[in-house]
């Protein structure tokens, strides 16, 4: 088996408003149009993809009946310290939640926040 590549697909409720959020946060947009109403995909500067689903796709996709919260942890690095605390401040410009400042954890600095559909993501430093 020759596995090519692998991605985070997390639901959202308003895929208009969660493409903002990300945008607004540093994150490049990737859309297709034969999906536009259903998905668009979140970049990173290593290109790579977060997909972003709109709850009824999800739901059908993932033969699910229900979708939980805090079903994964997103972690991103960035540069340095203050870009940890410059990304936290502008989540919460965007009205994401802050759950854990920028502090020093296990030779880290990093912190917590939560997406507008309450994804978590973990920022830090490396």
């Amino acid at each position: 088996m020759d596995l090519q590549s692998a991605w985070l697909n997390l639901p959202v409720k308003n895929l208009k408003a969660s493409e903002k959020f990300f945008e607004s946060i540093g994150f490049g947009i990737k859309q297709q149009e034969s999906v536009i109403e259903k998905m668009r995909g979140i970049e990173t500067k290593d290109n790579k993809i977060i997909m972003l689903i709109e709850y009824s796709q999800f739901e059908k996709v993932a033969q699910l009946s229900e979708i939980g919260t805090h079903e994964a942890l997103v972690s991103i690095s960035v540069s340095s310290e203050e870009e940890v605390d410059e990304l936290l401040k502008l989540v919460k410009e965007a009205a994401g939640e802050v759950l854990q400042s920028g502090t020093r954890h296990e030779g880290y600095y990093g912190g917590l926040f939560s997406d507008i559909d309450g994804h978590l993501f973990n920022v830090i430093a490396m």
